[in-house]
């Protein structure tokens, strides 16, 4: 099943892109969960509410607000949403690319394209879902891709999870050991380096006594009674990428 936001102020349009969903559905028998907006300010609304989506549908020139910034409060609030711009004008092409977007497609060929746009979006995410880690709260659920987690950490002060990323800290209220068991069943990519603190093995490069190194110069104090396992896993996780069975 697929959440699938459109928002085009031509209600005509937007009757052909719910026929071409229902289309899509009877053929390829994948569920869509359409929502249908004509105003983009409503959309916000809705976004900024928690709703969530995993496909967008946008039009570039709407009277209420010009699709291009629509498409920037989208990314501020979801920066992995997959957005297709659809417009009559192919001048946005490179603003929108700019943003982003996932495909840009022109209306007159909408029908053409449809299908393989869609397609493309749905085999995405399908990529995506087997290796991401969500952190739910009321107002949002927000996904980290596992390659870009470095490493996870417990906060002694709060006891909940820091995740480390490429692009900065992610905390969530819920213990490390909670943590641990979810992303275990995600990938095999996460160690214990010590009570308290897993590693993604894709960004270790080294040991050094008792200090992990990992990529961006960053150190993890090896634990004593995690040594040995540490090792034993890091030559496991290597050992399957490079000799495959």
């Amino acid at each position: 099943m697929y959440k699938i936001a459109v928002c085009d102020d031509d209600e005509i349009i937007i009757q052909n892109l719910h026929k071409l969903c229902q289309n899509y559905e009877d053929v390829h028998n994948t569920k869509l969960i359409l929502s249908e907006y004509t105003n983009p300010n409503k959309l916000i609304s809705d976004l900024e509410d928690g709703r969530q989506f995993d496909i967008f549908f946008i039009d570039i020139e709407m009277p209420q607000m010009n699709g291009l910034d629509v498409i920037r409060i989208i990314k501020s609030l979801y920066p992995e949403g997959l957005v297709i711009v659809f417009t009559s004008y192919a001048h946005y092409a490179i603003e929108a690319i700019e943003l982003e977007i996932f495909r840009y497609m022109v209306k007159n060929k909408l029908q053409d394209n449809f299908d393989a746009y869609l397609t493309a979006a749905i085999n995405r995410l399908s990529i995506w879902e087997e290796e991401s880690y969500y952190i739910n709260s009321p107002r949002k659920k927000t996904r980290i891709f596992c390659r870009d987690i470095i490493y996870c950490y417990k906060d002694k002060k709060t006891k909940n999870t820091v995740f480390v990323t490429k692009t900065g800290e992610i905390r969530e209220r819920r213990s490390l050991k909670y943590v641990w068991n979810d992303l275990k069943r995600i990938s095999d990519a996460f160690v214990i380096a010590e009570r308290g603190c897993l590693v993604n093995m894709f960004y270790v490069v080294g040991i050094s006594k008792n200090q992990l190194l990992l990529e961006n110069n960053i150190e993890v104090t090896i634990g004593v009674t995690c040594m040995e396992n540490l090792k034993n896993e890091l030559k496991r996780f290597w050992r399957k990428r490079i000799w495959p069975d």
